[in-house]
């Protein structure tokens, strides 16, 4: 509260001293937003907009801090009216798109239409065809995700982190395994402690080879996920240890980690819903329970 005040205190202070520079104040608020203080942002940008109403920078960043908190009909609708303002705005269109993602199902169809229109508009835009490949995968359409995956990493390596292990979680929904193992034993000998992939591996190595021989990269997962867990309890890994959990026979404890993960993101249900670990839960009273709830 009191960093609160003290960013109301400078705002007023930007007023007094510039009340006509809109630019000034949304690239102040530009500055809380990547700071993660959301609400000085917001204090900003607001001012920016009320400065300048037809200011399309400031109000699809605006936008950006909406979905950020997880307000994504505001987001939307700044979002909108940034690109009302001006029709090729790619950012403001992808990232639209991206908000009809985290609103679920029925948008994704809109998603999808915005994505693209930015891809079109810019046809290098990792970060654009990165999460077009999400939608695609979201929507069941593997190979065209597929196509998506490569030329975004075939772009910037970085766009998607933990990349091999993604990619084999993709091969796999392709039902391509001997590719999945390849990818993810190719991508451990670069980081051996990457988690993700380490998971996917000892996914497919489990319904491939059995639990005995999978045994190994298992416990290497296990041990992988709870030294990270102990920096930060995000629900990717969360659930990945209920996935392990699932894989060896313990329901009771991968339905806990599960649950836990469900409450902390969306993520994990769209995950569940396709991961092979959870193969064995597919007709549990409580996994279908969960898998089903809807958090948008």
């Amino acid at each position: 509260m009191e960093c609160y005040q003290q960013t109301l205190t400078d705002l007023n202070s930007a007023i007094a001293q510039n009340t006509d520079n809109a630019k000034a104040l949304a690239q102040q608020g530009e500055s809380y937003r990547l700071m993660g203080d959301f609400e000085a942002a917001l204090a900003y940008f607001n001012r920016a907009v009320e400065l300048n109403f037809n200011y399309a920078w400031a109000i699809a960043h605006r936008g950006e801090i909406y979905h950020q908190m997880k307000r994504y009909e505001e987001a939307r609708t700044d979002f909108s009216r940034a690109i009302d303002l001006n029709p090729n705005y790619t950012w403001a269109i992808a990232h639209r798109g991206v908000t009809y993602r985290f609103r679920g199902k029925p948008y994704y169809d809109k998603a999808l239409a915005d994505l693209t229109r930015a891809i079109e508009l810019n046809p290098d835009y990792a970060w654009a065809i990165a999460y077009r490949c999400q939608i695609y995968g979201l929507m069941n359409s593997y190979e065209n995700a597929l196509v998506d995956f490569d030329q975004a990493i075939a772009l910037d390596k970085t766009i998607i982190p933990n990349w091999p292990g993604e990619r084999g979680l993709l091969l796999s929904y392709l039902g391509r395994y001997a590719e999945v193992i390849e990818c993810c034993k190719q991508g451990l000998q670069d980081n051996p402690d990457d988690y993700i992939t380490l998971y996917t591996l000892a996914v497919i190595e489990t319904r491939r080879k059995g639990l005995a021989e999978a045994k190994t990269t298992i416990d290497k997962t296990r041990a992988a996920l709870q030294a990270t867990i102990k920096t930060k309890a995000c629900a990717g890994i969360l659930y990945r240890l209920g996935g392990l959990a699932a894989l060896e026979g313990n329901f009771e404890q991968a339905l806990s980690f599960l649950q836990e993960a469900i409450l902390l993101d969306n993520e994990p249900l769209e995950l569940a819903r396709r991961d092979l670990a959870w193969l064995d839960l597919c007709d549990h009273s409580d996994f279908q329970v969960l898998i089903n709830s809807t958090i948008y």
